[in-house]
């Protein structure tokens, strides 16, 4: 046996000595790691705790972009209801002056829905409709039914 066979034996004995002592400190760190994990866990494991939470994360976002669809359709719902309404009131003769005849402009979200003009006379009324689509008529506005229209649109009612 020469020099370099004992060396050779000496390395193998202090890779196999240092291979033990770093399995063992595997094992205790191992070992510590659980105590620590069933503490947290409160005696369950903590590796089941966290997938329970993955888990129920998962169910939240499901939920959360339901609420944010549902939110969606009422938008888009609510977008067509009536949202703003405009009223001039006005003398349509010279002969009332209680201002009983008036204008009345409601309108959605996108400025459509219909003007309604209600002239009052001392023998009878009347009341007409126009559509309004967007801010705007088809047919001629009167003055009063545009002021209503406006007043819908700037909401200064």
């Amino acid at each position: 046996m020469d020099i370099i066979d004992i060396i050779e034996i000496i390395c193998i004995f202090v890779i196999l000595v240092l291979s033990i002592f770093s399995f063992y400190f595997t094992l205790k760190t191992k070992r510590r790691y659980e105590k620590i994990a069933l503490k947290l866990g409160n005696g369950e494991d903590i590796t089941s705790i966290i997938g329970k939470y993955v888990t129920q994360v998962e169910e939240i976002k499901i939920r959360d972009q339901q609420l944010i669809n549902y939110c969606n359709n009422i938008d888009r719902e609510l977008s067509k209801t009536i949202q703003k309404v405009g009223l001039y009131r006005y003398d349509a003769y010279s002969n009332t002056k209680n201002k009983l005849s008036f204008a009345l402009a409601l309108l959605n979200r996108d400025n459509t829905g219909v003007v309604l003009n209600s002239i009052y006379g001392i023998d009878d009324s009347n009341i007409y409709a126009k559509p309004v689509n967007k801010g705007t008529c088809r047919y001629n506005l009167s003055f009063e039914e545009q002021e209503a229209i406006n007043i819908a649109i700037d909401g200064k009612n």
